[in-house]
């Protein structure tokens, strides 16, 4: 699955983006969160890049209780994947992983990479501290679901929307066995159609 992804970005830059605004998946614009996803052989995944200023409200290296505080509830947020996304009943998916963390230019800082059945223990201590230097920070979600009619996953809500209220957009790109393709989703849009 993972090559999967590396080839969306591939297939999904070489789209004609018509009618939309072109931006480099590597650009950091604050208000705009990108999500790539991949569908194969009943397996979906969906990687989620936010930066930090939409999901916290700040890119400064958190120091006060109260930045951390905000960090750590950012991070339990994305690893309830229903609360980020929401996938059609008929379906049948089942997640299988989950991965929250939040990337700040030169560090990483895990937050989980668990099973569903797994639980991220609370209150336990993480550094959420961002770069010193200024850099941005991103939030990065990763979900796996195991899916028992692919062909029912026709849409992907987005309630990410409610949770985050300086998020003004997302750019999808996508892949399914049928082709790949590319949306900008708003609060007011906030579902994909796959097509």
């Amino acid at each position: 699955m993972t090559r999967t992804l590396t080839s969306l970005a591939a297939i999904c830059l070489a789209l004609p983006a018509a009618a939309q605004e072109t931006r480099d998946l590597g650009a950091h614009e604050h208000g705009v969160s990108t999500v790539e996803i991949a569908v194969e052989n009943g397996m979906l995944e969906i990687d989620i890049l936010s930066p930090g200023v939409d999901i916290v409200g700040f890119e400064y290296e958190a120091s006060t209780p109260e930045d951390k505080d905000a960090v750590e509830a950012a991070i339990r947020q994305f690893l309830d994947p229903e609360s980020i996304v929401t996938l059609p009943d008929a379906a049948g998916c089942r997640l299988t992983e989950v991965l929250a963390h939040l990337h700040t230019g030169d560090h990483d800082h895990d937050e989980g990479d668990h099973d569903h059945d797994h639980d991220h223990a609370e209150g336990e201590d993480h550094d959420h501290a961002e770069d010193e230097s200024g850099g941005h920070s991103e939030f990065h979600a990763s979900y796996a679901f195991a899916c028992e009619d692919e062909a029912a996953l026709t849409t992907i809500g987005f309630p990410f929307f409610e949770l985050f209220g300086n998020a003004r957009e997302i750019d999808v790109q996508y892949v399914t066995a049928s082709g790949a393709g590319a949306a900008e989703l708003a609060s007011d849009a906030a579902e994909l159609t796959l097509e």
